[in-house]
């Protein structure tokens, strides 16, 4: 299997908004990515320090999938009512560089 493409956000939200964040989060990604082409998994972790920060990870078949489904129709207004209920929120695109197995 190819290692992919992989896309990574490292979201701060606001006091008080974590679950409605983990909702719109979640409901995004079910709604856009979970029926896109090449797309594998993606998951959401809260930080044990920092109840209100996040990190999302998603996985993808190759480049031209993970573009696609950010051009998506649904993908700008999922991303916006995401960043919505943040302070801060820094992303990017990834290609892997070491992978360790157990």
């Amino acid at each position: 299997m190819s290692e992919g493409k992989w896309a990574s956000g490292r979201w701060q939200v606001t006091e008080g908004k974590a679950e409605e964040f983990i909702e719109r989060w979640e409901a995004w990604l079910r709604s856009t990515a979970a029926g896109a082409p090449g797309f594998r998994s993606a998951r959401l972790l809260r930080s044990e320090d920092d109840p209100n920060r996040f990190t999302s990870i998603s996985d993808w078949d190759d480049d031209a999938s993970l573009k696609a489904w950010k051009q998506s129709e649904g993908f700008a207004a999922g991303m916006g009512a995401a960043r919505g209920l943040c302070d801060d929120f820094l992303g990017g695109d990834f290609d892997v560089a070491v992978a360790v197995e157990g």
